[in-house]
C-alpha cells in the first residue's frame, strides 16, 4: 500500500512538473504572438500609409512613358 501511494505522489510531482513546463512554453508563445501582433498592426499603418501616398502622386501626374 505505501508503495502504491508513493507511486502515486511521483506521479503527482511529475505531473506537476510538466504542467509548470508548459505553462512556461504558453507564456513565451504568448509574449511572442503579442509581438507579432504589434509589428503586424504597425506594417499595416504602413502600408496603409504607403497606398494612400501612392494613390495621390499617381492622380497628379501621368505615368513616365506618356
Amino acid at each position: 500500500m505505501e508503495d502504491r501511494l508513493a507511486d502515486i505522489e511521483t506521479q503527482i510531482a511529475h505531473q506537476e512538473e510538466a504542467i509548470h513546463q508548459l505553462n512556461q512554453v504558453i507564456y513565451k508563445q504568448q509574449k511572442q504572438i503579442d509581438t507579432l501582433e504589434l509589428g503586424a498592426k504597425h506594417l499595416m499603418g504602413r502600408i496603409h500609409s504607403l497606398s494612400e501616398e501612392g494613390s495621390d502622386s499617381s492622380a497628379e501626374e501621368p505615368p513616365p512613358h506618356y
